[in-house]
């Protein structure tokens, strides 16, 4: 069913060859032919840059493999989204065995958001370009409007940074509570981030380049030409990110031999000048600014557009989902006057990540966020929680 190259590895490619086509039967099984339009790969594993690790005779999937699954009507994807998000882990005990271990995500999508709603993005980029048809009509993804590199806007760019920020935060707290592969999924998650900077950094500049092998040389000669960008980003960042490249593509259980919870939390606030140096850079860029972090998020928090400010207030009250948090009405009044919900929990997920090298964190972070005083907590990682809790609900669910 599939014949392009799945992963570095060759002797990894049989393996998860099995486990791609078994996921593809799985859906097939699940919908009817009126329902279903065609199964995407998309991530990694359609650039055949996928991650395999083996560990004591089996294989491990650093990540996830991601399909997109096409469905023919709107009220499909109404119907079947909440169904198909519990579908991977059937998926992964279906089709991985005791060989492979490897999560599974399915996201369903309308065939009419491919064909006409689709806005330039990296994401819509790399699907256009990059995504494989397993099942369904070959020339599903050429229907797509296209989009070249310059057509990616740098805001794109921007909130890729501002969401690996609070999923830095949540992976901080949830240390805690791991053990055996969970922390080594945190592990990869440190190496994944590395390279997504170097990804928002080459989107926002217009060089965007999907293919993780080629960041490095592209970041490098980004860098030198960008003197502005070389004074923000750590000195050793560009070994970082060859590094990180390298375990990548070719991951040996030798690169992930000390997960334990202080080591994977002192890498993650390791990280802390490279991605707010960024994040300082591509604000400053848009902002048209030479100024310090928390300067320039107040203005990037205030230069929301009336009109996005409506909208997105307007989602925040008719979300389907429960707040995870009590909200206050006067607070959201009070906000809408300054921003968006979205830019006002990415404001509070950034400033919080910046405390994770603090021995004072910020007390006034609350203030951005349109919950009840009373539910703001003291303790610098229950704040943590809030902001991500916030994230989920109000970002990744609306």
């Amino acid at each position: 069913m599939s014949t392009f190259p799945l992963c570095p590895e060759v002797r990894h490619e049989a393996a998860i060859r099995r486990v791609i086509d078994g996921c593809v039967e799985f859906v097939r099984a699940r919908l009817s032919p009126r329902t279903l339009v065609a199964v995407v790969l998309t991530g990694s594993f359609a650039r055949g840059e996928g991650s395999v690790l083996s560990m004591g005779g089996r294989l491990k999937v650093l990540g996830d493999i991601e399909f997109f699954v096409v469905l023919a009507r709107p009220l499909d994807y109404t119907r079947l989204r909440g169904e198909m998000a519990t579908w991977g882990p059937l998926a992964s005990a279906a089709v991985g065995g005791d060989r492979v271990h490897a999560d599974i995500e399915f996201g369903p999508v309308h065939v009419g958001y491919l064909e006409r709603r689709a806005q330039p993005s990296i994401f819509i980029h790399d699907l256009r370009h990059h995504g494989k048809v397993l099942w369904g009509p070959p020339d599903l993804l050429e229907g797509m409007p296209p989009v070249g590199i310059e057509e990616i806007p740098r805001e794109d760019a921007l909130r890729l940074l501002l969401n690996r920020t609070i999923e830095q935060l949540e992976a901080y707290d949830r240390i805690a509570a791991l053990d055996g592969e969970s922390s080594l999924d945190v592990a990869y998650q440190r190496i994944k981030l590395v390279l997504d900077l170097a990804g928002s950094a080459l989107a926002f500049s217009g060089r965007h380049q999907a293919l993780y092998a080629e960041r490095p040389a592209s970041l490098a000669r980004l860098v030198r030409e960008t003197p502005s960008l070389a004074r923000r980003l750590p000195a050793d960042f560009e070994r970082e990110l060859a590094e990180a490249t390298r375990v990548k593509l070719a991951p040996d259980e030798q690169d992930f031999a000390d997960t334990r919870r202080t080591t994977l939390r002192g890498r993650i606030a390791a990280g802390v000048p490279a991605l707010l140096g960024l994040l300082r850079w591509e604000l400053g860029q848009i902002l048209e600014a030479d100024d310090e972090l928390e300067p320039l998020l107040d203005r990037y928090v205030g230069g929301q557009r009336l009109a996005r400010r409506m909208w997105d207030w307007t989602k925040l009250r008719l979300n389907p989902l429960p707040a995870p948090v009590p909200i206050s009405l006067r607070a959201c009044a009070r906000l809408f006057r300054q921003s968006t919900p979205r830019a006002l929990i990415y404001a509070a997920g950034a400033l919080a990540y910046r405390d994770l090298q603090s021995s004072a964190p910020d007390r006034t972070i609350g203030r951005l966020l349109p919950i009840e005083p009373s539910a703001w907590p003291q303790d610098p990682e229950a704040q943590r929680r809030t902001i991500v809790a916030l994230w989920r609900w109000c970002v990744r669910n609306v």
